[in-house]
């Protein structure tokens, strides 16, 4: 019997849907956050399984602990974060300064998460949480306005992740999207050289990333488009991309599943 697994998140909590068999009901369970905390965006499960890790609005990293001991802080982005100003806010413009982090993953071999933040670019935090390090803030001198999602290849460790615009920032993904900015980037960190690589720009508001199981391609999705964008690592067509789908709604984060699938998590475009 397969077992699938996949999250929905609202503004106040995360919904586990396990997927037994065609035959059987969708079931699920959700997480739902603790009073006053909103926004989740992305999850990860640490080496051990354990979690999940959720960023949220105010600028925190949240773990679960099963239903006994429910949620616990583990790490933040912002070194200038200020607990009693930041905790609990949903106010865009304070995340310049408490934190906004989005995609989340961690390397399985050394248990270190990686975090892209919208504000504060690439991070890294071990195992025990804390404060996270600042590894990558620009690639070719153009420095990250809207660091968004990040995937890692688990063989290399080589982060591929996504810059939505070098204009606009976070707060202000809205004007982003209505003038159709073509400025997002998919990159590469390589923990072993600690380079940065454009692999692709003039995206269409970049957003999630997901390597394929071969690891002969990583895909990005492009929200305002309503497409994923293929960029081959391997073979032929090596440092080349093309349109992997076009979809009906506008994407955000994609996750590969254990069988090389994908799950694109999409919203209806602002259509009624």
């Amino acid at each position: 019997m397969k077992l699938s697994q996949f999250f929905i998140f609202s503004f106040i909590s995360i919904s586990l849907f396990e997927c037994v068999n065609s035959h059987q009901a969708l079931k699920y369970n959700k997480l739902k956050l603790p009073s006053g905390v909103s926004g989740p965006e992305s999850i990860a499960f640490d080496c051990n399984g354990d979690g999940p890790y959720t960023g949220i609005s105010d600028g925190r990293i949240l773990k679960w602990q099963g239903s006994k001991h429910g949620w616990k802080e583990f790490a933040i982005t912002s070194p200038f974060r200020i607990p009693k100003f930041c905790n609990g806010s949903i106010n865009p413009a304070m995340e310049q300064v408490c934190g906004r982090p989005l995609g989340l993953k961690f390397n399985e071999a050394t248990c270190d998460l990686y975090i892209a933040d919208a504000y504060f670019g690439l991070l890294v935090v071990g195992h025990n949480g804390g404060v996270a390090k600042q590894i990558a803030i620009s690639a070719e001198g153009v420095p990250f306005r809207f660091t968004n999602a990040l995937d890692i290849d688990q063989n290399t460790g080589i982060v591929y992740f996504t810059d939505t615009s070098t204009i606009f920032q976070r707060w202000a993904y809205a004007i982003a999207m209505q003038t159709g900015d073509k400025t997002g980037r998919l990159l590469k960190y390589d923990p072993r050289t600690k380079e940065v690589t454009v692999l692709l720009r003039g995206l269409s508001f970049s957003n999630g990333v997901a390597l394929s199981k071969d690891k002969d391609f990583v895909l990005v999705t492009e929200t305002t488009t309503a497409k994923v964008t293929r960029y081959w690592l391997q073979g032929q067509k090596s440092q080349l991309s093309d349109t992997f789908t076009q979809l009906v709604g506008c994407p955000d984060n994609i996750q590969r599943n254990i069988h090389g699938e994908f799950w694109v998590a999409q919203n209806n475009c602002g259509r009624p």
